[in-house]
């Protein structure tokens, strides 16, 4: 069949696409408040170009040194005035968005390449289109946060790591090493590449039987290559906490999790002299990770408030949270086209393909899905699990290469407009997108919330509003009458500082909304009396 792009038009449609996406990121960037968390991945990275290895795993628990990258403007303009002071960090990090955004454009130019690369330059150029137009990479590409690179560095590890897979050239491999390297400073999720790549390379050799082509399988260039792939971790874990606190005794360490403790409790009689080879801050924040997920949300002590799915709440979190996170938060288009592809991939199924090509697409999507699902309760919204999506676009790309027809190329094109209409009417603000399987949007926070629906940086359409409003009261302190405005988070007993202060509020119906994050409540002065009579908690005198 001919093919309906050439080679020299491709290049040009993706030099224009990304000018494109580069112009309307740049324009969101500015329209955006900053978020919860940004301000302290951006305090936390740039303590580390500081030099300050110190960690304050109070202050900064789960942030790990990658976002040091999104503050390197502001360590620039520090050294061309040595004297410079501001007042607060805003500007530095609507600069350093800029950092996420090329990492965002590295990706999209990655799933791209793979695409085309086991699917042809159709499926790739489809692929990266469906990337471009994805609103949870469009909202969360542009954050000071640790996640689009996770999101990258995972897909790089596996891109290089099929590469090996194909050629058995030993830089592939080194890449692959440095890109989980760099995965295991930006997230902590991202140790299960370390057993990931160690279950997949004993694969590789049984089914290859070869490290390059004409060589026997050999166990000792198996092991050599496990070394490898420590060390490189070892060094990049340790060079990102600047070497601090290293070879710190086993039993000087207050560890809270109880793994940890456990470790600590078996190893004890030798606990002393068993120096750990990796930094204290590394050690200590991963005790914290660990700690506060056991712990659960709602709790006291903990981080946040109960996980919040379909109008329930939970401590330790809903094995379906992301299924159902997934069906409301991903375009329609890309849903069925998933769909399509299995089975179409299915009906095609050829264990030599899967082991050779879709194995390092499949496994480990559904391995994350599984781990993040059933075995993890810090649920906090769809940006946890925003790391197998590139694989997943990438995937589809084989629906593309099935297509032998020119209906087909239609039916393909307009899976593409329908999205980009879907994904366009949110902008310049994606980050509370729902398909359309939510109709009434004011109510999507009856399926979703938290970081789904709501991460802080809508600030802007709240004040425009209580600018044409300035009767409408945001987060009243006290049960009142008249147009109230509520932030979802608040309202759903998210915010752990505040939980139950706005439990009156939550069987009232929603009037109108602000971009689905903000809900406006018209309470009469009959609603008021009543209210105050049932909800006589603390908060309220």
């Amino acid at each position: 069949m001919k093919q309906p792009i050439t080679k020299l038009s491709h290049s040009w449609l993706i030099g224009l696409l990304i000018l494109a996406y580069v112009f309307i990121q740049s324009f969101c960037i500015r329209q955006l408040t900053i978020n919860y968390d940004e301000g302290l991945f951006a305090e936390y990275g740039t303590t580390l170009l500081k030099l300050q290895g110190n960690k304050d795993i109070v202050k900064f628990d789960s942030k790990l040194p990658i976002t040091a990258l999104n503050m390197l403007p502001r360590a620039v303009e520090q050294l061309f005035h040595p004297g410079l002071t501001k007042p607060n960090a805003i500007a530095d990090i609507i600069r350093g968005r800029y950092i996420s955004l090329l990492a965002t454009i590295t990706l999209a130019l990655l799933i791209y390449h793979w695409s085309a690369l086991l699917y042809g330059k159709n499926a790739g150029l489809f692929s990266f289109l469906i990337f471009l137009l994805c609103p949870n990479f469009l909202a969360h590409g542009i954050f000071v946060s640790s996640d689009i690179f996770g999101c990258l560095f995972m897909t790089a590890s596996f891109y290089f790591l099929w590469k090996f897979s194909k050629s058995g050239q030993i830089k592939n491999f080194l890449f692959a090493s440095l890109s989980v390297a760099l995965a295991q400073i930006s997230k902590f999720s991202m140790i299960h590449l370390l057993i990931l790549f160690l279950l997949l390379l004993p694969v590789i050799y049984f089914f290859h039987r070869q490290i390059v082509p004409g060589q026997k399988f050999s166990a000792g260039k198996l092991i050599g290559l496990v070394f490898i792939f420590a060390g490189i971790n070892w060094f990049v874990i340790c060079a990102g906490h600047l070497f601090y606190g290293m070879f710190v005794p086993l039993n000087n360490y207050e560890f809270r999790s109880t793994v940890f403790q456990n470790i600590q409790q078996l190893l004890h009689n030798v606990g002393d002299k068993l120096l750990l080879p990796l930094p204290s801050a590394y050690i200590k924040s991963m005790d914290a990770v660990m700690y506060f997920d056991h712990l659960g949300g709602g709790m006291p002590g903990s981080l946040n408030g109960k996980s919040y799915i379909l109008g329930k709440s939970s401590v330790n979190g809903f094995w379906y949270y992301y299924f159902v996170v997934m069906l409301y938060k991903t375009t329609l288009p890309v849903l069925l086209l998933l769909c399509l592809t299995v089975f179409l991939y299915f009906k095609k199924y050829s264990s030599y393909s899967f082991l050779r090509n879709e194995m390092y697409l499949i496994l480990p999507a559904v391995y994350y899905l599984i781990y993040l699902d059933f075995f993890y309760s810090t649920q906090l919204g769809i940006r946890h699990i925003m790391i197998i999506l590139p694989l997943l676009y990438i995937f589809t790309g084989f629906f593309i290469q099935q297509i032998n027809a020119m209906p087909g190329w239609y039916f393909s094109c307009g899976l593409i407009v329908y999205q980009c209409i879907s994904v366009g009417l949110y902008f310049p603000h994606f980050l509370p997108y729902t398909n359309e399987l939510i109709t009434d949007k004011k109510m999507a926070y009856k399926k979703i919330a938290d970081t789904n629906l709501c991460y802080g940086e809508g600030g802007k359409f709240l004040m425009e509003y209580r600018n044409r409003h300035p009767e409408a009261s945001y987060l009243p302190e006290k049960i009142s009458p008249g147009k109230i405005v509520m932030e979802v988070n608040e309202m759903l007993n998210l915010n752990i500082a505040t939980m139950g202060k706005y439990d009156w509020v939550r069987g009232l119906t929603p009037s109108g909304h602000i971009q689905s994050q903000y809900l406006i409540f018209e309470v009469s002065r009959v609603q008021a009396d009543s209210l105050r009579k049932v909800h006589t908690v603390r908060w309220y005198k």
